[in-house]
């Protein structure tokens, strides 16, 4: 019990993860592709997503004393267990890359106008690793404590929207089957419901707060399907140019009356809950280490350190290779962690019940 979270941490924890790398770049790179049409696309991404929830907490009804490696260990042999704990830190690692990629053009656009990549990795490196070093447990518990300000501060962004000059952008200007084909491309920005898996032995679940934690899954996505909306509302046919929505949403209404610059809401709630999310997969990465090779978790948040500034210089030091990258190779790693692994995870609990059954007999 001392190092399980609460369902309403896990919950929040779920929310936070929807909105990793969907409320800065991500509208302005659907609406290049399909134009405003992306929201019927984000709105199937998101029920595919969705559709993990269940199946997570019928593993964790399943197997409510396992960790999912053994489970993964019983159904596909070690070699495979290390195998999918292998592609799950690539997934983590590269989730981090994004985050950090994106929310650092952002703030080098909006505050420093140059380059500060030392000040932004002396400033998030080690936060995220005193965050894995302290446990999932202390690390939930600050998620939890400023959640409300960072909904606040999102929704705020959403209401203030509503003083600038928006109109019903325009729908079915894309083909069916490019608004299919964005389910697989944008997949890597989604399948984020892979680390519920990961800590599933973490969290001290209880039937009656399934509620709970499904409210605050679809709480998340409703707001950035309203992100989404409002967005393309005020931007129409220029959604493609601006690339970091939330913030954008305040342009030509910053000054409002005689409270001053509003933008200001809107960097502190980036800043926030890109934070979060960069310390949600540091720790996937940390785990999924330890459950291949079993050392230290130290050991595990020095290699992270060492290939994240290996892949941010050498590999993708360049925010439009991190993009690119985004659409073209890495939605395959999405559809396989994000849209595979959870249907196998289903087959796994059907088996289990399966055996119970025969067992009965």
């Amino acid at each position: 019990m001392k190092d399980k979270i609460s369902m309403r941490q896990a919950g929040i924890i779920a929310l936070l993860i929807i909105f990793s790398n969907k409320i800065l770049l991500l509208p302005a790179l659907m609406h290049e592709y399909i134009k405003a049409d992306a929201i019927f696309a984000i709105i199937m991404l998101f029920a595919i997503e969705f559709l993990a929830v269940p199946i997570f907490l019928k593993l964790r009804r399943t197997f409510p004393q396992e960790k999912l490696y053994d489970i993964l260990k019983r159904y596909i042999t070690v070699f495979g267990a290390k195998l999918l704990y292998l592609a799950s830190m690539v997934f983590m690692i590269f989730k981090a890359l994004l985050v950090f990629s994106i929310v650092y053009v952002y703030l080098k656009e909006q505050i420093y106008q140059n380059e500060f990549v030392w000040i932004a990795l002396i400033s998030f490196i080690p936060i995220m690793n005193h965050a894995v070093m302290s446990g999932l447990k202390p690390t939930a518990r600050t998620m939890e404590l400023f959640f409300g300000v960072l909904i606040a501060g999102f929704v705020f962004c959403l209401v203030i929207s509503f003083f600038t000059p928006i109109s019903t952008p325009y729908f079915f200007v894309s083909s069916a089957k490019d608004i299919f084909a964005s389910i697989y491309k944008y997949a890597f920005t989604f399948g984020d419901s892979l680390f519920l898996f990961l800590i599933i032995d973490k969290i001290d679940y209880k039937p009656k707060e399934e509620k709970k934690f499904y409210f605050y899954v679809f709480f998340g996505m409703i707001l950035v399907v309203a992100l989404f909306f409002l967005f393309y509302c005020k931007y129409q046919l220029t959604s493609f140019m601006h690339n970091n929505a939330l913030a954008d949403l305040l342009v030509f209404s910053v000054r409002f009356n005689a409270i001053g610059r509003l933008d200001i809401v809107a960097m502190l709630t980036i800043m926030l809950s890109s934070l979060f999310q960069m310390e949600i997969f540091c720790y996937g990465f940390c785990d999924s280490f330890i459950n291949v090779l079993p050392l230290d978790k130290k050991y595990a948040i020095v290699l992270f350190d060492i290939i994240f500034l290996i892949l941010y210089y050498i590999f993708i030091g360049k925010y439009e290779i991190m993009v690119k990258s985004t659409v073209t190779w890495l939605p395959v790693l999405g559809v396989i962690m994000g849209y595979v692994f959870p249907i196998a995870c289903f087959i796994f609990t059907f088996l289990k019940r399966r055996k119970k059954d025969e067992k009965s007999d």
